[in-house]
């Protein structure tokens, strides 16, 4: 390689990297210009294989200089990444709070506001039982209100953020969704069902509803739980059978057996209940990598056990009838 192309490249390498560094601060770019403009080329001796060497030791010293919070903030996006990856209430925590401070340090990051955001749902996930269906009434309570209030209003404007900047991103989108909900539901879930919030949150379980590979059709558990709590004349118990039943078809998981399994339970339909929490107990771990039901796996088992009760003796009072 001939030395006036390693001064092209290094050029063009320099430009990108001022370039990199005017993403997250344009007085940052200024200055990588001003200083381009200063210094002159080098002159590397020694060969291509000496001089491509000294090339990339001096482009990583250079990107350091433009953007010196870069190699920390990576570092904290790859520890994050590897404790979400762990799962668990302590991982997940440990995860968002690095991501907190990365985020801090590059706050124009769409791509970390929707890692962030995604830490932070998963610990409302874990700590509220992913406001999921229980067999009576819902899981709003003054605990779970307090949590949906603080997390969900931190996560929904980078959740709203990532998605503007990503609409076709389908984990842009559920994240979105859930920060949406969690954050509603602060208000009330059975209130907030009647208002301008429900329907924005029916269009939104629609586009998810629209990609039913994606955390085992969880489309359907968001339409079918939303018509399963919603209260008369927009609840449906019925359309909620459609739409939980529909999930189960495609992906027997857990959590779309254990949301089945209520709704048959709720509509009296005793023996399909008792069908989907047996099936809910005996399904095999969901390995699917966008799989959420993992983060509340334990509440899931404890419910279905005790819906498979009640639905047995509820089937029995039946016969004695």
């Amino acid at each position: 390689m001939s030395s006036r192309m390693l001064r092209r490249l290094l050029a063009a390498a320099v430009l990108a990297a001022v370039a990199h560094s005017a993403r997250v601060d344009p007085r940052r770019r200024a200055r990588g210009e001003r200083w381009l403009a200063s210094v002159p080329m080098l002159r590397m001796r020694g060969g291509a294989e000496s001089a491509s060497g000294k090339l990339g030791a001096w482009l990583e010293s250079k990107r350091r200089e433009l953007h010196p919070a870069a190699v920390t903030q990576d570092a904290d996006r790859l520890k994050a990444a590897m404790l979400m990856k762990r799962r668990g209430l302590k991982n997940v925590e440990m995860a968002a709070d690095l991501l907190r401070a990365a985020h801090k340090r590059d706050p124009d990051n769409v791509q970390l506001k929707l890692e962030l955001a995604d830490a932070i749902n998963t610990v409302i996930r874990i700590k509220t039982n992913a406001n999921s269906l229980v067999l009576e009434g819902t899981q709003d309570c003054p605990a779970f209100k307090k949590i949906w209030g603080t997390l969900g209003r931190e996560s929904l404007p980078l959740a709203t953020d990532a998605r503007k900047a990503m609409p076709n991103d389908v984990k842009a989108l559920a994240v979105y969704a859930d920060a949406f909900l969690y954050s509603s539901s602060a208000q009330g879930i059975v209130k907030q069902a009647l208002t301008g919030v429900g329907k924005k949150y029916v269009a939104m379980a629609t586009e998810l509803y629209k990609h039913p590979k994606w955390d085992s059709a969880v489309g359907c558990a968001f339409l079918g739980g939303f018509y399963n709590v919603a209260p008369w004349p927009v609840g449906n118990k019925q359309k909620a059978a459609k739409y939980l039943r529909e999930g189960v078809s495609i992906a027997p998981t857990r959590r779309n057996l254990y949301y089945a399994g209520v709704n048959a339970y709720q509509l009296r339909e005793y023996d399909k209940a008792v069908s989907f929490f047996s099936r809910a107990l005996a399904a095999p771990i969901c390995e699917d990598p966008s799989s959420s039901e993992g983060d509340f796996m334990d509440f899931i088992l404890e419910q279905s056990r005790r819906g498979l009760q009640l639905s047995k003796q509820a089937l029995a009072g039946q016969s004695v009838g």
